[in-house]
Formats: structure tokens, sequence, C-alpha cells
């Protein structure tokens, strides 16, 4: 027999299936078509990592509205900037 990418990640799956969800669908013996099938999701993915997409990405809008605004008020923020960050250094 041979293995394949299944029969290696299969004790990878078995172990981390406790925070991992796994929905698999395995055909009884007396099925005529019989089809496999499994879906891992990350169940870490929504407690830890969408929170800080979701920051990135409000973020990423504010900035967007300030770079597409009036320049004076960009060369304004600009000019703050550089007074912050000389007041922070000396």
């Amino acid at each position: 027999m041979q293995d394949s990418a299944e029969g290696f990640g299969q004790p990878i799956r078995q172990i981390f299936e406790w925070f991992m969800g796994v929905v698999k669908q395995v055909p009884t013996p007396f099925d005529l078509h019989p089809h496999y099938h499994s879906e891992t999701h990350d169940r870490l993915w929504n407690l830890f990592y969408a929170p800080i997409k979701r920051l990135n990405e409000r973020a990423g809008n504010q900035v967007g509205k300030l770079q597409h605004g009036r320049i004076h008020v960009y060369l304004l923020y600009s000019f703050v900037t550089l007074l912050a960050l000389l007041a922070f250094v000396e």
C-alpha cells in the first residue's frame, strides 16, 4: 500500500482535534458510492487573529481617509508628527 498526504496528516489532526473544528463524513460499508470528506476549521483564528485583523482594517481605513484629505491637513499632520518626534528624542 502507498501512503498519501491524508495518511501523514491524520495523526496531527487527531492530536489537535480538541481545538480545531474537524468535520468528517465517512461512508458506511453498505454505500454503493462511498464518499470520504473532511474539513478542518481553525477555531483559534476567530478568537485571536480576527480581532487583530479588524483593528488593522479600521486603522487602515482611518489612515486612508487622512491620505485622501486636503493637502494642508496632511502637511499639518506631518509637521505635528515631526515636532512630537523631536520632543520625544530630546
